[in-house]
């Protein structure tokens, strides 16, 4: 099982890094799927989009990762409790390298929110990833067995829709999204196959 999230890890990286690559020549596919996706906006839809973007920012992983190493912490579980920190702390710093390294400006097309930071990859993505897959695999040990099946398709829906606000909002490029997927992927599938190998 642990050589199955290594190459899941390594696949991600690899689409990661494919994207990354491809930043230059995706501009301009790029800024015609964001313009599609601005002209769809209507009220209603903006609302919900900002709500749902809340979720992928400073002002809640912080304490929603304190609060779920906590459960770990009082539930005795140590590894659990060092390992949500150690893998959350670890994908906030590698995100900003990313971003860092790369120095993409993000979109001028009429964004409905205030985003600073360099664009590529998606920390919502990215860290979203990372977050809302280390709850589902707590959630999935704990719920009755036939929740179980339902936590992965819902932890999958909400994070495209976490995504597609940021495109929606017009602060990311697709391909950022795509990227801070791959990404956020490839650190939980590390974290996968450090869990199980303890």
């Amino acid at each position: 099982m642990r050589n199955k999230f290594i190459f899941l890890a390594v696949i991600s990286l690899l689409i990661f890094i494919v994207f990354a690559a491809a930043i230059p020549r995706t501009t301009n596919i790029d800024v015609f799927l964001l313009k599609g996706v601005m002209s769809t906006r209507i009220p209603t839809a903006t609302g919900f989009f900002k709500f749902i973007t809340f979720f992928g920012t400073p002002a809640f992983f912080y304490p929603a990762t304190a609060i779920l190493s906590l459960i770990y912490y009082f539930w005795r579980q140590w590894r659990g409790f060092a390992a949500v920190i150690i893998t959350m702390v670890a994908s906030w710093i590698i995100m900003e390298g990313l971003k860092l390294s790369f120095h993409r400006n993000r979109p001028a097309l009429d964004p409905l929110q205030t985003a600073s930071g360099y664009s590529f990859p998606s920390g919502h993505a990215m860290m979203g990833t990372v977050f809302f897959a280390l709850l589902a695999l707590w959630l999935i040990k704990k719920v009755p067995l036939p929740l179980r099946r339902v936590i992965p398709p819902v932890t999958v829906i909400f994070l495209f829709l976490l995504g597609y606000s940021r495109i929606y909002l017009g602060v990311h490029y697709p391909t950022d999204i795509l990227a801070g997927y791959a990404a956020g992927t490839s650190i939980f599938a590390i974290f996968l196959a450090w869990w199980k190998e303890k």
